[in-house]
């Protein structure tokens, strides 16, 4: 089943981009992630690199010079939101058509929200329909600050860019995982970010849950053990919530994301107490590059590049309010 991608599709796409593909920011500590994938049957990953910067949205001189020389300038881009600038909110979806889900969602979240209703953007991930038993149709509602989505659309027109979507990271590595999920036998997608981070349980292609958990990966350097063994109580709730609730088959595997240097102590905690193969994803297993993926640009660089791997043709048409 294909995961309907138009959650957190709020498009500002008005001219085709000069360049062929798909470019994408995303903001991370110290700077910005930078990806470039070209367009085809085999999509490749031409461009890809940190560029430090303590100010992102103005040092635009730096950001656009690098731009211009990598040969991006006019690119159709995805720009990814901040996680304090955005909610992911699991509720009964309103028994309306496709067209109309986004303004009834508005009015089903608007108490659940922690910033103005009015003034958001509101999409949705569509859950499949034998998830949650067939108790009710769900979806997970993506509602961010209007302020925040036109901030960073300026901004990628700013660089000389072609803002086409903002994306959020949960649906942006769905672009990179959904195709390790091809069975019904569950997959636990562990994002590891700052300041918390995220698992998604994919099955047949689709996501069928997905929750922030409170291990920050800036923090965890301090006590590495005790944060380690956290993190594992949180994901076996999850884990445990998956079954009982969503009443799937068990998850049989769990990729950690972005790429790690070597055995550390959450991988070790994670092999040695739950009941799961668990990995380290090593993107270029999955993605075709022209140009070698280290651990430390991975590190760096794995929203962006997830992003980038979008289908902009599959959301044609589709609308944000």
């Amino acid at each position: 089943m294909d995961v309907k991608q138009i959650a957190a599709n709020f498009p500002f796409l008005k001219k085709k981009g000069k360049a062929k593909g798909l470019t994408a920011l995303a903001l991370v500590d110290g700077g910005v992630a930078l990806a470039h994938v070209t367009s085809g049957k085999k999509p490749e990953l031409v461009a890809c690199e940190f560029i430090e910067t303590p100010s992102p949205f103005t040092d635009i001189k730096l950001l656009r010079d690098r731009i211009d020389a990598l040969g991006l300038s006019g690119s159709n881009t995805v720009g990814l939101l901040d996680q304090g600038a955005y909610q992911l909110l699991l509720v009964d979806a309103p028994d309306v058509p496709d067209d109309e889900m986004a303004d009834a969602l508005r009015w089903r979240v608007k108490d659940l929200v922690g910033f103005d209703i009015e003034n958001s953007k509101i999409d949705y991930i569509e859950l499949p329909e034998d998830a949650y038993r067939g108790r009710s149709r769900m979806v997970y509602a993506v509602v961010a600050e209007q302020s925040q989505t036109e901030r960073l659309a300026s901004w990628i027109e700013e660089l000389g860019l072609t803002p086409a979507v903002i994306d959020v990271p949960e649906t942006a590595l769905l672009n990179i995982t959904k195709d390790m999920a091809d069975e019904e036998a569950g997959l636990v997608v562990f994002h590891l970010g700052s300041p918390s981070s995220s698992v998604s349980l994919l099955s047949q292609q689709a996501i069928y849950f997905t929750r922030s958990l409170s291990y920050d990966v800036n923090l965890a350097d301090r006590n590495p053990h005790q944060a380690a063994s956290s993190a594992v109580l949180e994901l076996q709730r999850s884990l445990d919530y998956y079954e009982s609730q969503v009443g799937k088959p068990p998850c049989v595997k769990l990729v950690i994301l972005p790429m790690q240097f070597g055995e550390t102590p959450l991988i070790t905690e994670l092999r040695s107490n739950l009941p799961l193969e668990v990995d380290a994803l090593d993107l270029a297993s999955v993605v075709t590059s022209s140009k070698p993926l280290d651990v430390e640009i991975q590190q760096r660089c794995l929203l962006a590049i997830a992003a980038a791997y979008r289908d902009l043709s599959a959301q044609q048409g589709s609308t944000a309010k």
